[in-house]
């Protein structure tokens, strides 16, 4: 993920992101787990202010392919609407109601790496 991260930081990263998407304060997603709320809030504070911190791709290409003008493959395009992202040699392919917090985090780590 990010440039400084290591297992710790990862495992965390990854608790962080389920615990957002579970739409639970932290102290409700804690119950269960081994691991204290305030420290939940604390790896979510510094992965968001070290991803911040973090700098942006040098260079980012996105490839659309050209569309044709029938009717029927401009239906086509509307149901499965695609994007490809190439950062560096990785190749992303976003499509029509893709996690955009995912999407983020993998960007910055892509980001990071080079």
């Amino acid at each position: 993920m990010l440039r400084w991260m290591t297992t710790t930081a990862t495992k965390w990263a990854e608790r962080v992101r389920e615990w957002r998407a579970s739409g639970k304060t932290a102290d409700e997603f804690a119950v269960g787990f081994e691991f204290q709320a305030s420290t939940l809030r604390y790896w979510a504070s510094r992965l968001k202010t070290d991803a911040m911190q973090s700098p942006s791709p040098m260079l980012a290409r996105v490839i659309r392919e050209r569309p044709s003008s029938t009717p029927q493959a401009a239906m086509t395009r509307a149901t499965q609407a695609e994007l490809a992202i190439s950062v560096g040699g990785t190749h992303i392919l976003v499509r029509r109601g893709f996690d955009t917090e995912l999407l983020r985090e993998v960007v910055a780590a892509l980001g990071s790496a080079s």
